[in-house]
């Protein structure tokens, strides 16, 4: 008997301690064709410009875009020159800006199905203007394209300007 319940105790083992043939293949959506990430080193891109805005360091602004670069400003097509002349114009008007802490931004990468590749980063932020005692808070949301150099080459932002004007007058 004791044999018997040895034997037992060694096959129930050895079946147990066996490795089963498992498939790792995974099913794919073909509708899933990119990730999302909420720490990018493009996203540390973007902060980055924020501060340059804050500070109106066009020079350094400048560099983290190509030169190529193409703004669609409310649906409203420029380049990096426009842009930053309209932060200078902000500036000698008077106007300061400042970005509101907690603003929600992501990053995410496409693997498009034509076989191009997209680096994107997408920022809900409030923005402040401030011109003397006359502030005002516009909520905006932007979104970058990146190339594989880590610079900005396609930018769009959108945003109620309706009340802007009021700072310059």
């Amino acid at each position: 008997m004791k044999k018997l319940i040895l034997i037992a105790f060694i096959i129930i083992s050895v079946v147990a301690c066996t490795s089963k043939s498992e498939s790792n293949a995974t099913a794919t959506n073909p509708h899933l064709f990119g990730e999302m990430y909420d720490s990018t080193a493009y996203m540390d891109v973007v902060k980055a410009t924020i501060k340059d805005i804050e500070n109106y360091d066009s020079a350094t602004y400048r560099t983290r875009y190509a030169d190529t670069a193409k703004f669609h400003d409310n649906d409203k097509l420029t380049d990096l020159n426009d842009n930053v002349a309209m932060q200078g114009q902000f500036m000698a008007s008077g106007v300061k800006v400042k970005v509101k802490k907690g603003y929600a931004m992501w990053s995410s990468h496409f693997n498009f199905k034509n076989g191009t590749q997209g680096d994107y980063v997408y920022t809900y932020l409030t923005a402040t203007f401030t011109k003397g005692d006359k502030s005002l808070d516009v909520v905006m949301f932007q979104a970058d394209l990146f190339n594989k150099d880590g610079k900005i080459v396609e930018e769009w932002l959108v945003y109620d300007q309706s009340k802007m004007g009021s700072l310059f007058n």
